[in-house]
């Protein structure tokens, strides 16, 4: 569908596979080198601009070591009222997050940087969308749980895998919630030249 520029190169900073998969739908050929970086929220910052900055962080940590590269890198999140449902460290907390989602409204928030050393160049967006969880009965939440697939994930599910059955509705895009928000970031890449 895309084609990569002459002279140009990606580098996405992620291990995620699930960004590696929507990232792989360009068709277009990419490296993998993920970041290792501190992403420890700061006191009082906004959601927002905590995935931008994680985000940027990540491309930047990657972007020195490869000055002549294009690099991407991504941080999503979980939001309900304002609080940050990260990955749950245990079976118990999966089970308090997905209590307090089961529903209502939430907001995943992904940010992206995508940036190259030599050029000078930075690009940074933050994408939004809502997201309707049904509600959810406790023994619901129990056998979910049991998978073992909410125990790395932001906000204890993954809506491209078997959490799915749980999501009743969502507004914005789709593939942000999975991890990228694929729309924004193809028309990033071709505004700057990268694709076409």
């Amino acid at each position: 569908m895309f084609q990569i520029n002459d002279g140009n190169a990606i580098i996405l900073a992620s291990e995620s596979t699930r960004r590696v998969d929507i990232l792989r739908m360009l068709g277009i050929p990419f490296s993998i080198i993920p970041p290792d970086i501190d992403e420890t929220r700061r006191l009082e910052e906004p959601p927002r601009e905590y995935v931008l900055r994680v985000s940027y962080e990540k491309a930047q940590k990657v972007g020195r070591h490869f000055p002549d590269k294009w690099v991407i890198g991504a941080d999503t999140i979980v939001v309900y009222k304002n609080r940050i449902l990260g990955k749950p460290v245990n079976e118990d907390e999966a089970f308090r997050m997905l209590q307090l989602l089961k529903g209502k409204w939430h907001k995943v928030i992904t940010g992206f940087c995508v940036l190259n050393v030599n050029r000078d160049i930075t690009y940074r967006d933050a994408v939004e969308t809502r997201v309707f969880m049904k509600d959810l009965l406790d023994q619901e939440i129990m056998k979910y749980i049991g998978t073992s697939e909410p125990l790395d994930k932001a906000g204890s599910y993954a809506v491209q895998g078997k959490g799915g059955y749980m999501v009743k509705e969502i507004k914005g895009s789709y593939s942000n919630v999975v991890g990228l928000p694929i729309c924004e970031l193809s028309e990033v890449l071709l505004s700057l030249g990268i694709l076409s």
